[in-house]
């Protein structure tokens, strides 16, 4: 039995091993780093965290950039036994008090010149700005190193999204994620290519991110090379032209980006995306088909997985060849996934995290009959794959009593329109309005109307959205409207705009705003 992450890592991560383990931008240029070096590196961090007083059990906090880096110091930590908070860079002043607050790390690591709030007597250790620069944390003498960890031991506590309510720490093991790791090893090996498309992985999300960073620790474990990538959309694209990865994981506002940028061409996306990239990974919404079907045609496959903060990250997984659209794939080796009564997802499995951060009322309610509660409401199909169809606290119960899930409706208008703040509200009201905010893409109204028309062609009357809100404003991070990992959360956005709903269902029209009447016009009633 495999003991801890690290150990989980080892046949690949050891010293002499000159497979690449690590490329990134450095002021040269790109750097490769072997996974020897990268074993020696990791080591040498976690001598000199020792060396700090950091022992087995005390939290390290880190707020940083996607970089290698990054890695380093999660490897290093994960061989002391010293469980790792990571902290998104982009989080306001606020969010980064709170976070050190509640999990009260032993030393906090930062970039230099990132300013910091008031954290009182917090141990802070600098990383220089340039990826490779460890400042503070250059590798110390091994002699002495000590990394006696077991499974039980914690290996980290990431903060929940907060998209439906306050972000919670999840505290998850050495145990879980070996066990997640294992069972993402397992259904991505291909029948015949086993694991190539790991061979070059490029990560750019954030590492902070739960799927970001079990992305980075997959890799490891199928001995593959991790390429950061770093910037905005074009460099990104830029970068993954020039790196020729073999594999990338990411978001479908990154996918969607670069099938506009292609023109909606397929020879186009397969140029900028190189010659080896075998597919691509995507997940948190789903992807418009025919987006799907032009990778499909580019001979890139774009699949989707699934799973939360406490589940490891992942609960199933689409590959290439086990694949259903539409779905987010099978449940992973040794994951049972269930279907209430009420269509919630439960899930059980040794990934799965043992309670919230000093939230033991939380813990309680998260779990019932030995099954996780996820939250979120789905289905499995006769051949085991699962979709999932919305967020059960986002139920929206008209006041005709009619219950229903909105998500669908905004994916659409996402999709369809290529918008990211819209908000489908209704509860306890008469009909359904969108409401849309600004955003990257100016709001058409001719595509807002065409979509919703789409959208009620296929679904009950009371599912109809009645009414289009366009606001001038944009979401905020900092005003609590979209988390830290880019997820809208609605019950800010509805307190936010509740003067524009409220006269939008009166008939009046804010100042400001657009309000647009979907035109009535013969619709199939459906059920």
């Amino acid at each position: 039995m495999v003991r801890n992450v690290y150990a989980l890592l080892a046949p690949h991560l050891r010293a002499g091993n000159t497979a690449p383990a690590q490329r990134f931008l450095t002021d040269s240029g790109w750097r490769r780093r072997s996974y020897g070096e990268l074993d020696a590196r990791a080591r040498g961090v976690a001598a000199r965290l020792q060396e700090a007083g950091i022992g087995r059990s005390d939290r390290i906090a880190i707020l940083l950039d996607t970089r290698a880096d990054w890695t380093v110091i999660d490897l290093a930590a994960a061989l002391i036994g010293a469980p790792l908070v990571p902290i998104y860079p982009t989080s306001a002043p606020a969010q980064i008090a709170d976070v050190v607050e509640r999990a009260r790390p032993a030393l906090l690591i930062a970039e230099v010149g990132r300013e910091l709030p008031e954290l009182g007597g917090q141990a802070v250790l600098r990383v220089g700005t340039m990826d490779g620069d460890l400042g503070e944390l250059d590798p110390a003498d091994v002699s002495a190193l000590a990394t006696d960890v077991e499974g039980d031991d914690l290996f980290t506590i990431s903060f929940s999204s907060g998209s439906t309510g306050t972000p919670k720490g999840c505290l998850l093991s050495h145990a879980n994620y070996v066990a997640v790791l294992q069972a993402a090893i397992i259904a991505e090996t291909h029948p015949t290519r086993a694991l190539a498309h790991r061979e070059a992985a490029f990560v750019f999300l954030p590492l902070a991110h739960a799927s970001a960073r079990l992305q980075q620790l997959t890799t490891l474990a199928a001995g593959g090379e991790l390429v950061y990538g770093t910037g905005d959309t074009a460099q990104l694209l830029a970068q993954i032209s020039e790196t020729r990865p073999t594999y990338v994981p990411g978001v479908p506002r990154f996918f969607e980006s670069a099938y506009l940028r292609a023109g909606r061409d397929s020879t186009v996306l397969r140029e900028m995306f190189g010659d080896r990239l075998v597919y691509a990974l995507t997940g948190g919404a789903p992807i418009a088909p025919e987006m799907l079907a032009t990778y499909e045609a580019a001979g890139i496959p774009l699949v989707e997985g699934y799973g939360l903060t406490e589940t490891s990250t992942a609960l199933a997984i689409a590959t290439p060849h086990l694949n259903r659209p539409g779905t987010v794939g099978r449940p992973l080796p040794g994951v049972e996934i269930s279907i209430a009564d009420d269509g919630e997802i439960l899930a059980r499995g040794a990934n799965v995290f043992s309670g919230y951060l000093d939230d033991e009322a939380a813990t309680a309610a998260a779990f019932r009959d030995g099954w996780f509660l996820t939250g979120d409401l789905g289905r499995i199909d006769d051949e085991g794959f699962l979709a999932v169809t919305g967020r059960k606290k986002n139920l929206i119960v008209t006041s005709t009593g009619k219950n229903v899930a909105p998500e669908s409706a905004e994916n659409q208008f996402r999709q369809s329109c290529r918008i990211d703040g819209v908000v489908v509200v209704g509860d306890a009201r008469p009909f359904l309005i969108a409401v849309v905010t600004a955003g990257e893409h100016p709001a058409d109204d001719a595509e807002l109307l065409a979509a919703a028309r789409s959208i009620n062609a296929a679904v009950s009357p009371p599912e109809r959205i009645r009414k289009i809100v366009v606001v001038g404003a944009a979401l905020s991070p900092a005003g609590g409207e979209i988390t830290a990992s880019g997820k809208v959360v609605r019950q800010a956005v509805i307190d936010r705009f509740s003067a524009v709903i409220d006269d939008a269902y009166s008939g009046r029209t804010s100042v400001g705003v657009r309000v647009l009447d979907v035109e009535p016009r013969p619709l199939r009633a459906v059920g």
